[in-house]
Order: C-alpha cells, then sequence, then structure tokens
C-alpha cells in the first residue's frame, strides 16, 4: 500500500468516526481531499468489503432511528436519503422498511408534541399549524388531515403549578446527570476523546430522549468543572 493510499485509508476511518456514511458521501469527501480516483476506488472496495460502508445497512439503521428520533414522514426520508446518494433500487424498500402504520405513528407522535405548544391558541389557528407542520416534515395531505381530524382540538393539556414543574425539571436533570457519566464512562473506556466522545454521548443521551439543548447545558457545564 503507498502512502498515499494509507494516507486515503486513514482520511476515510476519520470521516466515518464520527457517524455512518454512505457510499457517496465517502466518494465526494475523498474528492474534496483530493484523493486520487485510484485509491479512492481502493479505500471504497475495502470499506465494502468490512462492511464499513454499506448503503443497505445504512438506509435500515436511518429509518429505524426515524421511528425512535426524528419521526420524518416518508417524503422527507426520501428526499434526505437521496440526498445523501441511497440508490433508486435501495429507495424501493422504504415502503417495506417504513409501512403506513408506521408512518402513521410517526405522523400522530409529532403532532401530539405541537399541539402541547399551542395550548391556548383558536382550533383553527391550530389545525393550521398543525397541518403545516407535518406537511414540513413530509407527510402526504391525506394523513396529515387524518391525524388532526383524531386529535381533541378544543381540549386543553393539564397545567403543572410552578412547584410541580420545578420538581420535575429536577428529577430529569438528576436522571440526566446520571446518565451522562455512566455514557462518558463507556465510551472513555473504548478509547474515545474528544470532540468525537463528545459526539457520542450527545447521540447516547439523544437517544434516552433528552432535550438537545439540555444536553448542550450539560455538556458545558461540564467543560467549565474540567477548566
Amino acid at each position: 500500500m503507498s502512502s498515499q493510499t494509507e494516507k486515503a485509508m486513514d482520511l476515510a476511518a476519520n470521516y466515518l468516526s464520527y457517524k455512518a456514511r454512505t457510499a457517496s458521501e465517502m466518494v465526494i469527501y475523498l474528492r474534496k481531499k483530493n484523493v486520487a480516483d485510484a485509491d479512492i476506488d481502493y479505500v471504497m472496495e475495502k470499506l465494502r468489503e468490512y462492511r464499513y460502508v454499506d448503503d443497505e445497512s445504512y438506509l435500515k439503521n436511518y429509518v429505524e432511528n426515524n421511528r425512535q428520533l426524528t419521526y420524518y414522514g416518508t417524503k422527507r426520508l426520501l428526499q434526505d436519503l437521496k440526498r445523501r446518494g441511497i440508490s433508486d433500487d435501495l429507495l424501493r424498500t422504504l415502503g417495506d422498511l417504513f409501512p403506513s402504520a408506521a408512518e402513521y405513528q410517526c405522523c400522530m407522535t409529532v403532532a401530539v408534541k405541537n399541539l402541547k405548544l399551542l395550548n391556548g391558541k383558536p382550533v383553527l389557528e391550530k389545525r393550521k399549524k398543525l397541518y403545516d407542520k407535518l406537511a414540513r416534515m413530509g407527510f402526504s395531505r391525506d394523513m396529515a388531515m387524518d391525524v388532526i381530524r383524531e386529535l381533541n382540538l378544543a381540549e386543553e393539556p393539564v397545567e403543572l403549578s410552578g412547584e410541580e414543574i420545578a420538581v420535575a425539571e429536577k428529577k430529569v436533570l438528576e436522571k440526566l446527570n446520571q446518565d451522562y457519566q455512566k455514557y462518558e464512562r463507556q465510551y472513555l473506556k473504548k478509547g474515545f476523546i474528544g470532540r468525537d466522545l463528545e459526539n457520542r454521548i450527545i447521540r447516547s443521551l439523544m437517544g434516552r430522549k433528552y432535550p438537545y439543548e439540555m444536553i448542550k447545558d450539560k455538556l458545558r457545564e461540564m467543560k467549565e468543572e474540567k477548566e
């Protein structure tokens, strides 16, 4: 292996250390780094051989992550996956990986979460804002309208007292502290440091449904303590 090929392998490994990549994303990245085509071909062959780059697995994981975290509709998924270079042949399997029942559940999850933010608004305004949000998230008109009709837009969420909110927030923060320490120990033992360590902790905490801003606040707090 030449020094240039070895350098290309190092670039690819570093690019993969942050998150999974599609074959198209990897090729584009290496070209931006001025890697020769012959070296790119060699690197891609090895990455596929070791299954470090596998578009089929990438698609399956992407869809599963969407069902648990991001809750996009099919239109948005297709748009994002095409941009990442997933082939049309693989995209044709999206209906099997993300059937209408699963998409409907994602649509309902988004609607319920956003309805809570519209407390006190008139019903017509709630309906419009919910529809606009669902459309931006990639759900079809018919599915969005079916979900909105299923919700009771006139029903207001139960208001918590200031004391109840404070207690709830304290419990969430305590649990966040525990989970942060757990993931930090876990990834430090695996040898992750710096930005890579931080990214993995963020992803793990997001998987536990903590708000992103709360996670960032926690990271800032830990940096300040270490300084």
